[in-house]
């Protein structure tokens, strides 16, 4: 083999080593705006979050809201994070913030616990009384970390069948 294609070689195993190292690790939010109704899906790594509920020493300098003991039981678990999630996350609307419902969270927290890098996520819904937003904002609780966060305002057809949708994009 030429010292080319072993420098090749070299170059295309760390390019795909130095890709997958870089994926997305953070916690990831994506704000959905539909019709007056504000949808926000929570994407993270359970594993990482539960590990630093149930640190006492995150808690004491302030990094999460709350400590997990491993006497609570699962649903206690669950329901702990749920009123954490409720009371800790902010969505506001034209600088009027929003009454949401937890909608979607895991039930199974021991078996994401365990897992090595295992991402979850819940989902919050609120309603807006405004016709016509301006501005919206999130916040969500300080233990998840960084959070890359997105806004989608869809545009949406219904069609018959066979037929085509078209957008026109600005």
């Amino acid at each position: 083999m030429s010292l080319q294609a072993s420098l090749g070689a070299v170059l295309v195993l760390f390019i795909c080593a130095y890709a997958h190292g870089h994926a997305l690790k953070e916690t990831t939010a994506t704000i959905t705006v539909r019709s007056g109704q504000i949808d926000v899906l929570v994407n993270t790594d359970f594993s990482h979050w539960l590990e630093q509920l149930h640190s006492n020493e995150s808690w004491l300098l302030g990094d999460t809201e709350l400590v997990l003991k491993n006497t609570h039981s699962e649903n206690e678990k669950v329901t702990l994070l749920k009123d954490m999630v409720l009371s800790s996350s902010k969505v506001m609307v034209n600088n009027t913030q929003l009454s949401c419902k937890l909608i979607q969270f895991p039930s199974k927290l021991d078996v994401l616990h365990k897992a090595h890098h295992s991402r979850g996520y819940f989902r919050l819904s609120c309603l807006s009384q405004r016709k016509k937003l301006e501005s919206v904002s999130l916040s969500l609780p300080k233990s998840l970390g960084r959070v890359y966060v997105s806004l989608v305002q869809p545009k949406q057809q219904l069609i018959d069948a066979g037929q085509r949708a078209a957008f026109t994009l600005k």
